[in-house]
């Protein structure tokens, strides 16, 4: 399995980035809903990627951004 591709740090003005902190995708999601998907599908492939655990709420915000569309 290859490193995620770009990263999951992306610029955003200082006012989103104070608010973002290191919260999960069930405490914090980009205001810009248009984001969002793209957003989670990095936070996903990051957690993939390292084995990393989501709880049941990070899980069910998750699944409500990626199956919106």
């Amino acid at each position: 399995m290859s490193a995620p591709v770009g990263g999951t740090n992306r610029p955003v003005d200082g006012l989103t980035n104070s608010q973002k902190s290191d919260p999960d995708a069930a405490a914090w999601l980009p205001p810009n809903k248009g984001y969002r998907c793209i957003c989670v599908s990095r936070q996903t492939d990051v957690k993939a990627f390292h084995r990393l655990w989501v709880t049941q709420a990070e899980k069910d915000a998750m699944s409500q951004v990626l199956h919106s569309r």
